[in-house]
């Protein structure tokens, strides 16, 4: 499931319940019960990718907003690493960014950030619907040429 619509309204419970912990529990003990939050959410929204058979314009920039909602709810949750956050959601957008790419730009992308990413997150990439995106018949192996060398 990738970052729903709800996304901001959904976390704030969450960030309640962090608030009426703050005087009982250690900033330790509550990273621990909510720093896995991002990680999860992150990691659902790049396998939601392979999920799908087609996004537009639109899908990409609404799925780059909601992880620019969650970012901030969680950055109010004092006890997880905002710097963390920010970078796992930003590896997010980076990801699904790349759909608005023409194949060219993103195998220089490749060539140049190859490990940002797992070989099988490039191939979803590639296997998803992009109106107005031509991928060539060849683009897996083109990939992978370039992700072994």
């Amino acid at each position: 499931m990738a970052l729903s619509s709800g996304t901001k309204s959904e976390i704030l419970p969450i960030t309640r319940r962090d608030e009426e912990m703050t005087p009982y529990v250690a900033d330790v003990k509550r990273n621990y019960i909510f720093g896995g939050i991002c990680g999860i959410a992150a990691n659902l929204s790049l396998k939601a990718l392979a999920e799908m058979n087609s996004i537009n314009l639109f899908g990409v920039q609404q799925i780059c907003r909601n992880s620019i909602a969650l970012e901030q709810a969680l950055a109010a949750i004092s006890s997880i690493d905002s710097e963390v956050v920010q970078m796992r959601l930003d590896r997010v957008r980076t990801y699904y960014e790349l759909l608005n790419m023409p194949f060219e730009a993103l195998l220089a992308f490749i060539s140049e950030h190859g490990d940002l990413f797992t070989a099988e997150e490039y191939t979803n990439l590639l296997e998803i619907q992009v109106p107005g995106r031509e991928i060539p018949a060849d683009a897996q192996n083109r990939v992978a040429e370039i992700l072994s060398g």
